[in-house]
Formats: C-alpha cells, structure tokens, sequence
C-alpha cells in the first residue's frame, strides 16, 4: 500500500471512500422503515423483541467497525470483532425461530397478503412457505457473508469486503418497509422497480466497489464472490415462491412437529 492510501486510511482504500458515513444512513432508514409496525408500538410477541434487540446490537456493531479502524483504533476493533463471535450465533438462532414463527403464523391462518396474491387453490403449507421466502434469503446471506468474513480476517480486503456485504443485509428489510412507507406517502403504487429497490441498490454498490478495487489493481476475487451470491439470491428469491421443492423444504426446516 502507497503512502498516500495510508494517509487517505485502509477503510476508504479497501472499501469505498467515506463508506463510514454512508453506514450512518442504515439507522434512519431502519427506524423509519419498522416505525409503523414496531417502534410506534413496540407490541409484539417475545421473539420479535428479541430480534429487534439483538439486530440493533449488530446495526451499531456494523456501523462503528469501519469508524474504529478510520480513527486508527485496531484494538477495539478486534475487540468488538470478537466479541460478534457471541453476538451473531444469537442473531442466527433467533432469526431461525423468527422464521419458524412466521411460518407458523401462516399455517395457522393468518392473512398476511390479498387472496388474488396466490395462485388457485394454494395450500396453507404453501402459504406459509412463501412467507418466509425473503427472510431465508437474508438469513442465508447473512450467514455466509459473515462466515466468509471471519475465515478470511487475516486478509484485509476480503474481510471488508465480506463483512460490508453482511452489512448490507440490515437495508434489505428495514430498506424494503422504508420505500413501502415512501409510496405510500407519495401516492405511488409498490410495483416492482420499488420492490427490488434494495436488491438493486447492494448490486450496485459492490459493482462501484469492483472497478474502485480493478482501478486501485486490489484483488477482484472477494466483490465477485459478493456478487455472484448476490445474485443468486435473487434468483431463489423469485423461483422459490410457490416452488413444491420449496414448500416441501420450508416444511421441513420450519414446521413443528
């Protein structure tokens, strides 16, 4: 690395430049976005409350990582790094259980879109199924994204690259209810340049992100890798819905005996 990198700081040469601000903007668009059906309230069940816990704890992790290493703190850092070894296990089981309630709600006969949504005569199991579509693609992404980050800690790039990805997946939800709320104060129709909104914005960052790391001659293999995953995500997300191998897959992964 040049003198002139070091003096600009790893973050925004790894990264992008002022990255760490541009996190900041993932906590008003997290709290706009569950407002309505969390904050303005906070009723429900135990295991949302938890999660919500649990995910504000990993946006403030998310958010203060890039800053600590900008002000040169690498032992907090590290510090804060490990201490997610804890914190994300949580994350996961309580995300999976959120997603087994979820599935549960459905199968019992809770209405969570208009009728004409489904195809005819779609089961309730196929109802369900298709509930917890989106939060199996975050989840996954969430997982190997952060795996990815944690085997490859010793390389710097990678790591950043990886864990900004795992980062990203917070915009995923919150974003999706944010520009929901958005149409809904504009009179705009929810159609489908807004639902993939949040799909296309994390597209584009780690495209930018592969000619900044192509132009700075960084190794291209760790944007590529977020990418091609990426992308495949998308893909399940629009061919698992309805799917009898998702259903009967979502049936064994969250259904309780």
């Amino acid at each position: 690395m040049s003198r002139r990198q070091v003096k600009q700081g790893i973050i925004d040469v790894v990264l992008l430049p002022n990255i760490s601000w541009v996190l900041l903007l993932l906590i008003p668009i997290t709290f706009i976005g569950f407002f309505p059906s969390y904050y303005s309230t906070l009723k429900a069940p135990l295991i949302i409350h938890i999660h919500g816990a649990l995910m504000v704890l990993w946006l403030a992790t998310a958010i203060i990582q890039p800053w600590l290493i900008k002000l040169h703190k690498i032992k907090w850092h590290k510090i804060i790094g490990r201490l997610s070894y804890l914190l994300m296990p949580f994350i996961l089981l309580v995300g999976y259980l959120l997603l087994q309630y979820g599935y549960r709600r459905v199968l019992g006969g809770d209405l969570v879109a208009p009728p004409e949504y489904y195809p005819d005569g779609a089961s309730a199991m196929t109802k369900a199924a298709d509930f917890v579509v989106i939060g199996s693609v975050y989840f996954i992404w969430l997982l190997v994204y952060y795996v990815l980050g944690i085997v490859f800690r010793r390389k710097t790039q990678a790591h950043a690259t990886f864990m900004l990805a795992a980062t990203m997946t917070i915009l995923g939800p919150s974003g999706d209810r944010f520009i929901g709320h958005l149409c809904d104060a504009l009179g705009w129709k929810f159609n489908a340049v807004a639902q993939n909104f949040t799909f296309g914005i994390a597209f584009f960052l780690f495209i930018i992100l592969l000619i900044s790391h192509y132009r700075r001659k960084l190794p291209l293999w760790p944007t590529v890798t977020v990418l091609v995953l990426h992308l495949m995500g998308v893909f399940l997300f629009y061919k698992m819905p309805f799917h009898p191998a998702w259903n009967s897959l979502a049936k064994m992964l969250f259904s309780v005996p």
